[in-house]
């Protein structure tokens, strides 16, 4: 495996293209992709809360089918690390397919 392929690789590139596209303290915008139950959304909620509380804004879409939903949330974040660390968390929970 390359340096460039490593788990410490990848979350500093992550955290590079955060710093890269917004200012701190403010807003930062996710998308998630997870199964459209009542469990996975109390989950994406909770995981979205920041030091500055709840999310800002949270507006979701079922597909077509109605298995997923996507979550399109904006929460107040003190720094890129806090931005990171939101994204962390969705990946970690179960039902999430994906975080954009």
């Amino acid at each position: 495996m390359k340096d460039d392929e490593t788990p410490a690789a990848d979350a500093r590139n992550e955290l590079e293209m955060i710093e890269a596209c917004y200012e701190f303290p403010g807003d930062f915008e996710l998308a998630v992709i997870a199964r459209n139950d009542e469990e996975t959304l109390e989950s994406v909620l909770d995981a979205a809360a920041t030091s500055a509380g709840a999310p800002l804004a949270h507006d979701q879409k079922a597909s077509g089918g109605g298995k997923y939903v996507s979550h399109r949330l904006r929460v107040r974040c003190a720094s890129a690390h806090e931005a990171q660390s939101v994204r962390a968390r969705m990946r970690a929970l179960p039902g999430v397919m994906t975080v954009l």
